[in-house]
């Protein structure tokens, strides 16, 4: 296996376990260990996609600005957890406008309408959740009304892609209710919710991530044909 296969794997191995270990401080209620590796979810995504890419695209640019966006949304609202949901919902705002704008190329390309049909009802889920949260959600209703849009969008392109992108889009889209109907929605009993909103979001980004690095032509550990060849290249 070449080097940048090993370390491409073993960055996917090392997120299933910071994954796994962040869930069970989780349970057992470690807070400084559930900062510590909840910081460190986005920056093993982003060794993913840098030892998986030969060379930096279009693609591939948008997907490491969602992850650091993603990574700022996980490490800076720890830091100061009295302005949780704002710094949340705007580093997660940007995430999501990246990759809708990385998603939108697939989607043209890839579409498949029985996948984009069973989208349709994402947007009617959004502004439900939308309207049974705007009360409590306060003076950040036009920043939730932003993320509610983003996020529709986001999990209606990610239908369109591949299996990959669509199981994330669809995680990320049931994470983000989760914990908006959490923070907005006074009454609202979910039993493990916090602990939820971080298994699908742990799992959707990577299918997220992991659909989008499929849909690339070019991987670092690829070998170049023998003779001449048809390249296709994403600028």
């Amino acid at each position: 296996m070449q080097p940048s296969r090993t370390a491409h794997t073993l960055l996917w191995v090392a997120y299933a376990l910071v994954g796994g270990l962040h869930l069970t401080a989780m349970f057992a209620q470690v807070e400084g260990l559930q900062r510590v590796t909840q910081s460190l979810l986005a920056p093993l995504l982003i060794g993913v996609v840098l030892t998986a890419v030969p060379h930096l695209t279009r693609t591939s640019r948008l997907l490491l600005i969602g992850l650091l966006c993603a990574w700022c949304g996980d490490f800076f609202s720890q830091i100061a957890p009295e302005q949780v949901e704002t710094i949340s919902a705007l580093f997660f705002l940007g995430a999501l406008v990246a990759y809708s704008c990385a998603l939108a190329p697939l989607w043209r390309r890839n579409r498949d309408p029985m996948r984009i049909a069973l989208a349709i009802p994402y947007g009617g889920v959004v502004i439900g959740l939308f309207v049974a949260c705007a009360d409590g959600a306060g003076p950040m209703l036009p920043l939730v009304a932003a993320y509610a849009v983003a996020l529709a969008v986001t999990a209606f392109l990610s239908a369109g892609g591949n299996g990959l992108t669509w199981s994330g889009g669809t995680l990320f889209l049931l994470s983000s209710s989760l914990l908006a109907m959490t923070w907005f929605l006074p009454g609202a009993a979910i039993l493990y919710s916090t602990v939820w909103v971080m298994v699908t979001y742990i799992i959707g980004q990577a299918l997220l991530v992991a659909g989008l690095l499929r849909a690339l032509p070019q991987r670092r550990w690829a070998t170049a044909p023998a003779g001449a060849a048809l390249v296709i290249v994403e600028s």
